[in-house]
């Protein structure tokens, strides 16, 4: 017999969406996971390893929702993600490139990682296709989306097979048998595990076949025009960046950085030509504060725009003309062997005076838009 708590959680009326009873789907889940975090976490201050984490959740995010995924959790330094809650086409091939495209922003994390706070950076990544129930939990006002089942546990133990393989990337074989004539692989191994009794294979993926690719980026590429002998690409609305604030975008070929002033637009790459790390942390720049390189020096957590449009650069104070490119006051603070303050390690940078390079940017009926080429 139904008692009231009975009749609330399995209840489906005024329900727009899944609901608590949930749902049988078929869907790819991907976990991912950063490789020696235990020791990581052991050299980190709780502050430092908390903005890691954070800086590590936003670009993994990032991308899975770029690629039609959803985050369904954070566990530690783990994060699970579904792909196919919403009945969007080619959903085995948006979830491997997600996860392709998850290794690539682990990698721009690298160096990174090793100027802030001398530490190498990596992350294994494991995905499966299979049935589970998809609905809603509660234990309280607030409900969580979510997904349960043997694809889930399948998918987490997928990841962690990485470890004993020492690849970065393996699926599972119901998930290869969905894309075999669209992935390259470069091995296959058969393990048991961990929980299972019986023997599978899982694939690792190195990349999409260019047909594969190409009908991707057909669907997900932003739109672009011919105007003025140029290739201008798509960015945002015009008023999506308001005056003396800057907005990061990762592109195919670039991260980007758009500042304004006024009614004008300057964008350029967002990594220093001679750190090579970011002028800008993409995150809400309402956040503000500074971070601490490795002997303890104070970092802003982001690059300067100035009046006279130029962009003082975080990490060593040159200040670039953001119109132009060039080096207007060269890295005023070097030291006499040629390496910043607090940056030792990174060696002399005095010899490498590369400029940025300016992008064009154009504002066409309320529309941002920039020339890559």
């Amino acid at each position: 017999m139904l008692d009231e708590t009975d009749l609330e959680i399995t209840s489906q009326l005024a329900k727009p969406h899944l609901g608590r009873c949930g749902e049988v789907r078929t869907i790819a889940v991907l976990f991912c996971d950063i490789r020696d975090f235990t020791n990581l976490s052991q050299h980190l201050s709780p502050y430092d390893l908390m903005f890691v984490l954070n800086r590590y959740f936003f670009h993994m995010a990032d991308v899975i929702e770029r690629n039609g995924g959803h985050v369904q959790k954070f566990i530690g330094a783990a994060i699970m993600a579904v792909f196919g809650m919403d009945d969007s086409p080619d959903v085995p091939l948006h979830a491997i490139k997600a996860a392709m495209e998850m290794l690539d922003a682990a990698d721009r994390m690298r160096p990174y990682m090793k100027a802030m706070y001398d530490r190498d950076f990596g992350v294994g990544v494991g995905l499966h296709y299979g049935a589970a129930v998809i609905g809603t939990l509660s234990g309280g006002r607030e409900e969580i989306l979510t997904a349960i089942g043997e694809t889930v546990n399948v998918a987490s133990r997928i990841e962690s097979a990485n470890k004993e393989a020492g690849t970065r990337l393996l699926i599972s074989e119901a998930l290869y048998r969905q894309v075999e004539n669209q992935v390259e692989v470069s091995d296959f191994i058969r393990v048991r595990l961990r929980g299972t009794k019986e023997r599978m294979s899982l694939y690792e993926v190195i990349r999409l076949t260019p047909d594969a690719e190409a009908r991707l980026s057909a669907q997900d590429s932003r739109e672009t025009i011919r105007f003025a002998g140029r290739q201008w690409t798509r960015l945002a609305g015009e008023d999506e960046i308001g005056d003396g604030e800057r907005r990061v975008f990762e592109l195919d070929a670039v991260d980007l950085v758009v500042l304004r002033k006024g009614e004008r637009y300057f964008a350029c790459d967002n990594y220093c030509p001679h750190m090579h790390l970011p002028f800008f942390e993409k995150r809400d720049p309402a956040e503000t504060g500074v971070i601490r390189s490795p002997t303890g020096r104070e970092i802003p957590r982001d690059s300067r725009l100035m009046d006279d449009l130029g962009l003082v650069c975080r990490w060593h104070e040159t200040c670039f003309d953001l119109q132009t490119g060039e080096a207007r006051n060269w890295a005023p603070r070097l030291q006499a062997d040629g390496t910043s303050k607090g940056w030792e390690f990174m060696g002399d940078i005095s010899k490498n005076r590369a400029p940025i390079k300016p992008l064009p940017c154009l504002v066409k009926d309320g529309v941002l838009w920039v020339a890559l080429g």
